[in-house]
């Protein structure tokens, strides 16, 4: 929580400080924001990066996808003033633990690639995070689907116009198959621990 999805949230926060350079906490953050998920199955072995975000929870996403709605139609073409209202939903859903499920993250397969087929063959992936700057490494061992339709499928796709399509007002490319991940396991992967299980809690009763 503290090195991946509280860290995200600080940057998230920085986007509304006028001082800030959005460029430039997208290039300073890179191995949070595109962690490396890798994949097995018919496609081989595989390894790719995917701008990962956070799913918020079941209950709460017709009341996500009608905010994120809203803000497409009041921002669409407007510009980088889209980011203030885009910082403020993350906020508001995806990086508040009341309303968020940060063992759930999801993505948009751009091709039915490599990954695509293996996720489609197997329901298993791993994502490997790097905790800048060289403070750690986290290994996330989760159960995989593609969605192409419904709740989930939406959410995603609203979330990445949100960043990409509405600020232009104009989509570059179709709605993509969602990537969902939902989170079982966690290894702590850093040079001190070396794949030490850090979620579930190992149990610690003699």
């Amino acid at each position: 929580m503290e090195e991946f999805y509280l860290a995200r949230r600080r940057l998230v926060e920085r986007m509304l400080s006028p001082s800030e350079s959005l460029e430039e906490i997208f290039k300073l953050s890179g191995p949070l924001l595109a962690p490396m998920v890798a994949t097995h199955g018919p496609a081989g072995l595989n390894i790719a990066p995917f701008m990962l975000s956070f799913s918020v929870r079941d209950e709460l996403l017709g009341e996500a996808i009608a905010e994120l709605e809203r803000i497409r139609r009041e921002y669409w073409g407007k510009g980088h003033t889209v980011h203030a209202a885009a910082a403020r939903f993350l906020l508001d859903w995806v990086y508040n633990p009341e309303r968020a499920n940060p063992l759930r993250l999801v993505s948009h397969l751009m091709t039915r690639g490599h990954t695509y087929t293996n996720v489609s063959a197997t329901g298993e992936a791993a994502v490997g995070i790097l905790i800048p700057p060289d403070r750690g490494a986290l290994e996330l061992r989760c159960k995989a689907r593609i969605v192409e339709e419904g709740p989930l499928y939406r959410y995603t796709n609203l979330l990445h116009d949100l960043m990409h399509t509405v600020p232009r007002g104009r989509a570059s490319h179709p709605w993509y198959p969602a990537l969902v991940l939902d989170v079982y396991e966690i290894y702590d992967n850093s040079y001190e621990s070396l794949g030490r299980k850090i979620y579930p809690a190992p149990n610690t009763q003699a």
